[in-house]
């Protein structure tokens, strides 16, 4: 929907995509509109048809519309209902224009655009609508917008679309539209913002021309409806049941673990799956800055941090180190941080060390690495001491397609002379595309110690037991949360 000269006027076009001529991989409906995928990495969106005729009815109609006093678009209020108020709206408008039988006879070809428009996400309302897009990314207005498609990312890094913004302040529009929902809209004061959107989608965007040109910016991160668990990650060979299992037992013993990756790599989707083999009858605190975790556990607190604006800026901030501090006050079982910063570190470690469990991702190509930067920004030996493992996550490509793998899996341990170093337990082996036992995890350190915390009399068979009930998730295809949950679940029944 673009404004055009002229008092509040809108000028209706459609995306069409002629697909007949070019190779196409895939082909599939995203409501009433319809995708195409080629061979050449596009991303084709087309949508209903529109009459020149429809066009200048519902220039007319929604011209004589004003959204702004008429429609509450908070994002707790159900689109649905803006919609069919919208629509009942544009009745009464075309009555009074005396364009009532017009409208009866088009509207059919307006309703989809009436809700793209209003409660949807306009020009990208398919992308936002397609659960096979991840990533939104747009570079500039008159530049076509690319996406990261979950199917096609393993042979195409990211897919041009024919879609596009027509110019800085149609861009500008959109940003503000989306951000005016959750009362967090940028402005030319505050031109770089972070927030999620009314779906659970992560937006990040700069508003003018102040910090990137030629103008404005966005990313959408979207999550999926339904999370990815420890059986994709099975399948998928991302790791293998022995590891999830060993994994599993320190999750058990309330270890303190890390996910690392760079970014893209799967951190917060193996962090989410690792989750779901948590204890059910613990209490379990979440905290993040876009929500996406999801876990089936009945205790369960979500916590989410909150940006202020306004004259007084950042002073009604809420933090992650704030979260992190509040978690103290709930007697948690197991605290989750989304995404760890090296300046929230000290103050999750000093959380963690009151006795309860913690997993968190952070950016680190490496284990060692990691504990060099946290050293970097003065956590000490006896703070990180407070580690049992890290899980690095990371994209190889193999045949030209890009997989999920953990490239080691290492425990974190505390010399004789007090200094922490690290230890593979697990290692991938890009070349053959498997995973080598370096050690035995039976016999490391923090296994013996998560044995003795857990009670386990006969590591060998508890571990025979984990790793059937993993495989069990898979052969079941149990592929959903509650799936995961109810067989994994037996194992403390």
């Amino acid at each position: 929907m673009k404004k055009t000269g002229g008092p509040f006027r809108y000028r209706l076009s459609s995306l069409s995509a002629d697909a007949s001529e070019v190779d196409v991989l895939e082909s599939y409906s995203v409501g009433e509109a319809r995708v195409h995928v080629t061979a050449d990495g596009r991303y084709l969106v087309g949508e209903p048809p529109v009459t020149r005729e429809a066009g200048d009815l519902y220039d007319t109609i929604i011209g004589h519309i004003d959204i702004g006093m008429g429609f509450d678009v908070r994002e707790d209020v159900d689109d649905d209902v803006i919609a069919s108020r919208l629509e009942e709206s544009f009745w009464h408008v075309a009555e009074r224009q005396k364009r009532l039988e017009d409208a009866r006879r088009l509207f059919p070809h307006l309703r989809y655009y009436i809700r793209r428009n209003v409660t949807g996400y306009d020009i990208l309302d398919v992308m936002m609508r397609d659960p096979d897009v991840e990533d939104i990314l747009c570079s500039a207005p008159n530049r076509p917008i690319r996406v990261v498609s979950r199917r096609h990312s393993g042979r195409f890094h990211t897919l041009e679309s024919n879609v596009s913004f027509g110019d800085t302040s149609e861009m500008e529009r959109f940003i503000q539209k989306v951000y005016g929902r959750n009362a967090a809209e940028p402005t030319e004061s505050r031109p770089v913002s972070v927030t999620h959107m009314a779906d659970g989608s992560r937006i990040s965007s700069t508003f003018g021309r102040q910090i990137s040109r030629p103008g404005p910016v966005i990313a959408i991160r979207k999550f999926p409806a339904e999370p990815l668990t420890i059986t994709h990650m099975l399948r998928s060979g991302t790791l293998t049941p022995d590891m999830a299992a060993y994994l599993w037992t320190l999750l058990d013993a309330k270890a303190v673990g890390l996910i690392l990756g760079v970014t893209g790599s799967g951190k917060t989707t193996l962090l989410a799956a690792l989750a779901s083999m948590l204890n059910p009858r613990w209490r379990i605190l979440t905290m993040e800055d876009t929500l996406e975790i999801r876990i089936p556990h009945a205790d369960w607190v979500r916590l989410c941090t909150r940006r202020s604006y306004g004259m007084l800026g950042e002073r009604f901030d809420v933090t992650m180190r704030h979260l992190i501090d509040l978690s103290l006050t709930q007697r948690p079982d197991y605290s989750i941080v989304g995404e760890i910063r090296l300046r929230d570190m000290d103050s999750l470690f000093q959380a963690v060390g009151t006795g309860h469990g913690g997993l968190t991702s952070f950016h680190s190509s490496s284990a060692d690495a990691a504990l060099t930067r946290m050293r970097g920004n003065g956590i000490s030996e006896g703070e990180l001491a407070l580690l049992w493992f890290s899980t690095h996550s990371a994209t190889v490509r193999r045949s030209g397609v890009n997989h999920r793998r953990v490239r080691a899996i290492s425990e974190i341990t505390q010399g004789s002379d007090g200094s922490v170093r690290t230890c593979d337990v697990y290692r991938y082996d890009p070349f053959g595309d498997a995973f080598e036992k370096v050690a035995d995890p039976l016999g490391t350190r923090r296994y013996a110690e998560a044995g003795v915390i857990c009670g386990i009399d006969d590591p060998a068979a508890d571990m025979e037991r984990r790793v059937s009930l993993l495989k069990e998730c898979v052969d079941a295809g149990a592929y959903s949360v509650g799936g995961v949950f109810s067989i994994l679940g037996r194992y403390y029944a």
